[in-house]
């Protein structure tokens, strides 16, 4: 029942070794697989992956980090591309690290993708980075009462707070559970369960093309997850698994409490 939260199939490049790796990785307990795009030239292709394999969920959307890629026609390809059924939105976001890239655009382009979010009612997966301010209160402006997960979350416990308020969903790096001496742990400790994602942002944070070793990482940060919840393996994946199937559905009730 192994879930994988957000990750990038698209970025191995090569077709002929992202079949042999999804096919590699379903013989290894693959089941779930949030395929997000960063950029428009990422759609068909994640469109097409997601028609052959039933393990991919795609979400399509534009990364802060290629708002200039946002023209008109691509918005207009969105749409059509969110009417695909179990298609959701993502990644999308803000991103104050990059300095090289106007804040404002980046809000304008988050904009739209989450009215695009509400008019669809399609759950999506937020980038944030030194926003969180703005990236909330936009949430709350335009896609109030639409799930989102916080891709890579490691903010503290106010956000959890906040965010948990809106549905938002809590997807942690399985990277940053195998360094030594990490804090995440204190915050993890204290999420609230019924929110926790579990992510390789593969072939990015994990970068392992051998499937042999995407799993052993995937595998790996589950089991140290577990630990610092206190509970067995089999009962951690089974948590993650169900969050992610609620997360996903477009039909399930959203004002599920805490």
């Amino acid at each position: 029942m192994l879930q994988d939260s957000h990750l990038h199939i698209q970025g191995i490049e090569l077709p002929s070794v992202i079949e042999r790796f999804l096919n590699d990785i379903k013989s290894d307990g693959l089941v779930r697989l949030f395929n997000c795009a960063t950029q428009p030239i990422d759609w068909p292709v994640i469109r097409s992956l997601s028609d052959s394999y039933h393990e991919i969920i795609p979400f399509f959307g534009i990364h802060p980090w290629f708002v200039d890629l946002a023209e008109e026609a691509a918005f207009i390809q969105l749409e059509k591309y969110l009417g695909v059924p179990k298609a959701l939105v993502g990644e999308i976001g803000l991103d104050k690290s990059r300095k090289n890239i106007d804040f404002e655009r980046q809000k304008d382009v988050f904009i739209r993708q989450l009215i695009l979010a509400k008019k669809f009612n399609k759950p999506f997966a937020v980038h944030c980075v030194r926003s969180w301010e703005p990236t909330l209160r936009l949430i709350k402006e335009h896609a109030a009462g639409v799930r989102f997960l916080i891709h890579s979350f490691n903010g503290p416990l106010e956000i959890v707070q906040e965010a948990a308020k809106m549905g938002g969903f809590f997807s942690l790096a399985v990277k940053e559970f195998t360094r030594s001496g990490t804090p995440l742990c204190r915050v993890f400790e204290q999420l609230p369960g019924d929110r926790i994602l579990l992510e390789t942002d593969f072939p990015y944070q994990v970068k392992a093309t051998d499937p042999v070793n995407y799993v052993t990482a995937l595998r790996a940060g589950y089991e140290t997850a577990a630990a610092c919840r206190k509970v067995s393996v089999e009962t951690f994946i089974r948590m993650v698994y169900d969050n992610g199937t609620i997360f996903a559905n477009t039909t399930v009730d959203r004002s599920r409490s805490v």
